[in-house]
């Protein structure tokens, strides 16, 4: 137990004093028999006494506390290579729009639980480990910026398949969570090299879904304010989703696959069903501290103390 006055402790004497102060010198003058005159003071001494306790604010002091999260640890892996910026998500609009869209929407609906992002282009980038910081999530979608077209070294599906692993084993140490994956990707593979298996994944993964991104048709992807130029078909270039990758990675995780380029709704159902399936935990935590107010004890006794003393006047005719 601890005070938080409200006012400084040194006025908030003074005026108890003054107030009893005053009290007693106007009981004695006031012709009262002696006995009338002690019980009034005492019962007038008791209302300014609580007044004082009000006035200091007593509290209780906790450092423990109790929080909700959903059992999900939620990991977004996203392709972030140059052709993700291809012009054809929804007509002839960026893919990552798409995707930041999609991922907002999933960020909102699985709120409370933990979210992990990890990027890659030609090396794999972990942006965040699992938080549930949900603002801190959408804030690095934003800054995930287009690659420069002369630094790009090609694109391998494969890349993140390390930090995948070493976060999926993170989050299987814990008890009673579920590893949801999200792989966002358009499947290109432009490196040459063979994209490795992630068949080794599966039993670290419980849901989740591969997102596809980009059309058959294909897309055009600036660097600056120009088109990509193709010096080999001597056109602009053109980026094509390609979902074989796509599935097969969904096949060997044994997740689903979903092509969103224009259409969420198949999203929307899968995120429902994971809903459905993940629990709420309350879970205890230590050392914030915190304050618990106990003043209003002492009011409610001050309110039956000043119902009395009206009571008192009122029976007495000085009202």
């Amino acid at each position: 137990m601890t005070i938080q006055p409200i006012f400084p402790i040194g006025l908030l004497l003074l005026g108890f004093v003054a107030a009893l102060g005053c009290t007693v010198f106007f009981s004695v003058r006031s012709g009262l028999k002696t006995s009338e005159n002690i019980f009034m003071i005492l019962r007038l001494s008791v209302i300014y006494l609580l007044v004082l306790i009000i006035g200091l604010r007593p509290v209780k002091v906790a450092t423990d506390y109790e929080f909700s999260t959903k059992n999900l640890d939620v990991l977004f892996v996203v392709d972030s290579t140059i052709s993700m910026w291809a012009q054809d998500y929804n007509g002839n609009y960026p893919r990552m729009d798409g995707v930041k869209k999609d991922v907002n929407y999933i960020l909102g609906e699985l709120a409370g639980s933990n979210f992990g992002l990890v990027t890659f282009d030609d090396t794999s980038h972990v942006l965040s480990p699992f938080t549930q910081d949900i603002k801190y999530i959408e804030d690095l979608f934003d800054i995930i910026a287009v690659p420069e077209a002369t630094y790009a070294l090609g694109s391998n599906l494969s890349v993140p398949y390390s930090d995948m692993k070493a976060l999926l084993e993170s989050s299987r140490k814990k008890e009673n969570r579920k590893t949801i994956v999200f792989y966002i990707s358009d499947g290109e593979v432009t490196s040459g090299k063979e994209v490795t298996s992630f068949a080794g994944l599966k039993s670290l993964v419980d849901s989740g879904a591969v997102l596809g991104y980009g059309s058959l048709e294909g897309g055009k992807m600036k660097d600056g304010y120009n088109y990509i130029y193709d010096y080999d078909a001597h056109s602009d270039a053109i980026s094509k989703i390609d979902e074989k990758n796509l599935k097969k990675i969904a096949d060997e995780l044994e997740i689903q696959y979903l092509n969103l380029n224009g259409s969420d709704s198949a999203l929307e159902g899968m995120i429902e069903i994971i809903k459905q399936q993940s629990a709420t935990i309350v879970e205890k935590g230590y050392g914030a501290e915190r304050y618990i107010d106990t003043y209003f004890y002492f009011a409610i006794a001050l309110a039956a103390m000043i119902t009395m003393e009206l009571y008192i006047f009122i029976r007495r005719g000085r009202l």
